[in-house]
């Protein structure tokens, strides 16, 4: 059975991220009233108590409230449980200044990657991924991390797919672990993935949907199909002069073991790309991951 919602949690952590994407300004009541929708008494009473755990600052002159000292040693406990993001944060702030794209790390799961950090660039309108968003690691997603893992665990992905698919993914897969890093396209219609945002954030307010509760299964399960017989989802060629949708192009981060500890994912400037700029895009974020697997490591990562 899934956990019930919690109202009053969900509007802190609202509170929170309305803070966090204008650090400097910050809220004022006002403005966490309209945002949250709620009375002005209930957001006062909130804002009080975060106040008294330093979770929360409050200007004197113009009343805005920012985030507070007390979160410096939560962050700090956090990010202690990514260590490999010491070494990754400035090399992501070069790749985005280098390239003006948002670049987004990724922690690496059995089942799953989380997001962990990203450094965003303003002239990707892209909508940011909230950190901590989970995606699943289940075909036909995850291919670019399964592309870097074993035998084995390759054989286990690719049998969960239907066997028409299989051989195709198979060359994708090998295509993507010799070229370092993978490509994924712009291939749904943006109304299908709107249709698709929209009930589950209806699903994790609690919101009931009138159209049944089996929608949202019902049109994960097709978009899934959906990508699985795309012939070019994920790539396995990219020619040159030809012209592409690019979506993400993502590239493994290896630790000390030799293990996939982070994947960065490169989201470009979206518009129409030749195979070549898609190339040079690619070869930027692989010259990235390779040095600070070479950091983690202390082992050259250029025969991966």
């Amino acid at each position: 059975m899934a956990p019930r919602p919690s109202p009053q949690t969900d509007r802190v952590v609202d509170l929170m991220e309305m803070i966090a994407a204008q650090p400097e300004r910050g809220v004022t009541l006002a403005e966490v009233t309209r945002g949250l929708g709620v009375h002005k008494a209930t957001c006062h009473s909130m804002l009080a108590s975060l106040l008294s755990a330093g979770w929360l600052l409050r200007d004197p002159t113009s009343k805005a409230y920012t985030l507070g000292p007390a979160l410096v040693r939560l962050g700090t406990a956090a990010a202690s449980r990514f260590p490999a993001l010491d070494v990754a944060r400035p090399a992501m702030a070069e790749l985005a200044a280098h390239t003006g794209g948002h670049v987004i790390a990724f922690q690496v799961d059995a089942d799953h990657v989380t997001v962990v950090h990203q450094v965003r660039n303003l002239r990707v309108p892209a909508t940011p991924m909230r950190l901590g968003t989970e995606l699943p690691t289940r075909p036909p997603y995850g291919a670019a991390l399964i592309a870097f893992t074993g035998g084995e665990e390759q054989a286990r992905w690719l049998a969960e797919l239907p066997a028409d698919a299989q051989q195709r993914y198979g060359r994708a897969l090998a295509a993507t672990r010799r070229r370092g890093f993978a490509v994924g396209l712009h291939v749904l219609p943006d109304i299908r993935l709107q249709e698709l945002a929209s009930l589950i954030r209806a699903a994790e307010t609690g919101t009931r949907d009138p159209r049944g509760g089996s929608r949202l299964t019902d049109l994960a399960d097709a978009l899934t199909e959906e990508l699985i017989h795309r012939e070019e989802w994920f790539l396995s060629t990219i020619a040159a002069s030809r012209h592409y949708d690019v979506s993400h192009i993502d590239s493994p981060v290896f630790g000390a073991d030799g293990k996939v500890v982070l994947m960065l994912s490169l989201v470009p400037v979206p518009s129409a790309q030749s195979g070549a700029q898609v190339m040079g895009l690619g070869k930027q974020l692989l010259e990235v991951t390779r040095r600070l697997s070479a950091a983690l490591s202390g082992i050259d990562t250029g025969g991966r």
